[in-house]
């Protein structure tokens, strides 16, 4: 006679797989989740330097030398702009560089940098007020 239904050993060896395939699918979701919170920062560092940039690049804001100033709109966000002399003589090199910190002020490790180069006639009233780095060294100042 044969009998219906499964035997206890059946059940345990049924379980142990459901429970290792469930918890392969829950780690790869938490990975893509944390991958999904990187990228939407990374995003957001982007979106902030190119505003940054944009605003410089239509006189919305002065060409000026500013370090860890919080973005509007993005309280864990800062950034800051540099400018450089460059080899070349007529250019000028701004770095616009955003990074995240937690609300206590840590840095998260989330950050983008920008890097334009301007024809130093469009900042040479900065040059004035002594904000800009006329060495010739051309080097990153955020690394």
């Amino acid at each position: 006679m044969k009998p219906n239904g499964y035997t206890l050993l059946e059940v345990l060896i049924a379980s142990a797989v459901l429970v290792i395939g469930l918890s392969a699918v829950l780690g790869v979701m938490r990975s893509a989740q944390q991958k999904s919170l990187a990228a939407a920062d990374l995003a957001t560092a982007q979106l902030a330097c190119q505003t940054t940039l944009n605003e410089l690049v239509a006189q919305q804001k002065p060409f000026t030398f500013v370090q860890d100033k919080p973005i509007d709109g993005l309280p864990d966000w800062k950034v800051a702009v540099e400018i450089h002399a460059t080899p070349q003589v007529h250019l000028r090199a701004v770095y616009i560089l955003a990074q995240k910190y937690t609300p206590r002020g840590e840095f998260v490790g989330t950050m983008y940098q920008l890097i334009r180069w301007v024809p130093a006639s469009r900042i040479q009233q900065v040059k004035d007020e002594g904000v800009i780095d006329e060495t010739n060294d051309f080097e990153n100042p955020f690394l």
